[in-house]
Formats: structure tokens, C-alpha cells, sequence
């Protein structure tokens, strides 16, 4: 008889990479925040006129109006949702190595989407649909607002937030082993994609991007989503598809010890 061992309950897993990437994410995150928001200016496209470019112009007169998914709830969702059920299998498990993995996967995830879509918002300068209404205004942040349509960050934000989750609660139902996969399972991991994809759409909905904007940004939210949740947890079609990675200790078996002390705790408790 093999006594129970609580995960990772033998094996060491935090190192001072750790810390250095929780660091890192951070001080990316507020510089890129400061950057791309008071520093850098988005690139200064021709503006179409009615006389000139009548089909061109009509693109960005449509009505000025307020987000159906202010940036607050985008967050909260995006972010605090995940947090909820990495929060709430930790209470249930008690296993801080997942918890860990799961916050830090995130938050790299969304520091990485947020570089990338600004990067690209400020290099394309496209125009919102409702730019026309913003030049109206006469107030200088709505309308360098109006200039930063594509990639959509509604879309890249919560595709990345929601595919992260996904693959997370993938991971913890096992639904891609042999004897792991049902349709309520099914639902329960895509229900992500379904919340990503209505923000994604209601910003058409609201005239602030067009298709193709929430397009890329969904790309990338999605690749981004599904890169960093590789580099913190193990592939989805394997047995440890539950388990985070240990970059300590790579090689260990189901109960978070390693080989050796599985082995000698199997011998132990035979005798």
C-alpha cells in the first residue's frame, strides 16, 4: 500500500527566477504603460476627406459612443475571473505551486499582449470608426484615442485572459486524455471563448474597431494565451496535464515527489 502524499509536498519548486519574472512582468508593464500612453505618439495617417476619398471617409463617421465594455469590467473579467478559480482550487488543493504558476502565467501573459498590442497600435496609427466625431470634440486625448483602432485591445486583453483560463481549466478536468473527455467538460473549458468573444464583438457593436481590428487583436491574445500557458504548465495530452512545470526538479511523478522518493516511499510502506 502507497501512502498518499500531498502535491509537491517533497519536492522544491520556487527559485529566484521567480522572483526575477514577477519583477520583470512588472516594471515591462509599467514602462510600457508610460511609454505608449503619454511618450510616444501613434503614427500620423493621411485623414481621408469627403471630396478626395468619399468611401474613405465614411469609414470614420460613424457615432461617438460610450464602451459597452469599459476598460474596468475588461479587467475584471479578463483578469479577476481567472484569479476566482485559481483562487478557488487553491482553497480546495492547497497547492501553492499551481496557484503560483497560474498568477504568474497570467500576469506574463497580459504584460506580453499589452506590449505587443501597443506596439502595434502606435506603429499602424489606423483610424476608429468614429474618428470623425472625435476630431469634433476638440479634446486632445479622445482624439489620439481615435488613432490607436488596430489591433483591438479589448479583443488581444480578453482572448489572452480567457484562453489562459481555458487551457487551465483544460488541464485540471483532463478533457483531452482517453478517458477524460464529456461534453459538460467541454462546455466548462470553452465558456472562456464565449466571454472573450462577445467583448471582442461588442467593440464593432460600439463602432471603436472594425472586424479586422478585433481580429488581430483576438490572434494575438489567443497565441500569447496559449504560449505562456506552456511555459508554466505541462502539455494537455499528457498524464501530469494537471500539474505546473518545476524548474528545479523537472522529473517527478504524480504525488509531486521525485522518482528516487516515490520509489523508496513505495518500498517503505510495503514493508
Amino acid at each position: 500500500m502507497i501512502h498518499k502524499v500531498s502535491f509537491y509536498g517533497k519536492t522544491t519548486w520556487f527559485t529566484k527566477q521567480h522572483l526575477i519574472d514577477w519583477f520583470l512582468c512588472l516594471g515591462i508593464f509599467v514602462i510600457e504603460s508610460v511609454l505608449f500612453n503619454f511618450v510616444i505618439q501613434p503614427f500620423h495617417r493621411f485623414e481621408p476627406e469627403s471630396s478626395t476619398s468619399p468611401y474613405d471617409f465614411q469609414l470614420i463617421q460613424y457615432p461617438l459612443l460610450p464602451d459597452i465594455v469599459p476598460v474596468w469590467l475588461l479587467m475584471l473579467i479578463s483578469l479577476g475571473l481567472p484569479m476566482i478559480v485559481f483562487i478557488g482550487y487553491h482553497i480546495k488543493n492547497r497547492n501553492s505551486h499551481d496557484f503560483h504558476h497560474a498568477a504568474l502565467g497570467l500576469f506574463q501573459a497580459f504584460t506580453i499582449t499589452m506590449l505587443f498590442t501597443d506596439i502595434l497600435k502606435v506603429s499602424a496609427g489606423r483610424y476608429r470608426p468614429d474618428y470623425g466625431e472625435r476630431l469634433a470634440t476638440g479634446i486632445a486625448s479622445v482624439i489620439r484615442e481615435g488613432r490607436v483602432s488596430f489591433p483591438s485591445g479589448h479583443s488581444s486583453v480578453s482572448f489572452c485572459g480567457m484562453t489562459f483560463l481555458s487551457f487551465y481549466l483544460c488541464g485540471k478536468t483532463k478533457v483531452f486524455l482517453k478517458d477524460g473527455g464529456n461534453i459538460i467538460k467541454a462546455l466548462v473549458c470553452l465558456c472562456p471563448f464565449i466571454i472573450s468573444s462577445l467583448i471582442a464583438v461588442s467593440r464593432t457593436v460600439d463602432y471603436h474597431h472594425d472586424f479586422s481590428d478585433i481580429l488581430a487583436g483576438s490572434v494575438i491574445g489567443l497565441a500569447i494565451g496559449i504560449f505562456v500557458y506552456f511555459m508554466n504548465f505541462n502539455s494537455l495530452f499528457s498524464k501530469e496535464c494537471s500539474l505546473p512545470k518545476n524548474r528545479i526538479n523537472p522529473h517527478y511523478a504524480r504525488d509531486g515527489l521525485l522518482s528516487s522518493e516515490y520509489q523508496s516511499l513505495s518500498i517503505s510502506s510495503s514493508l
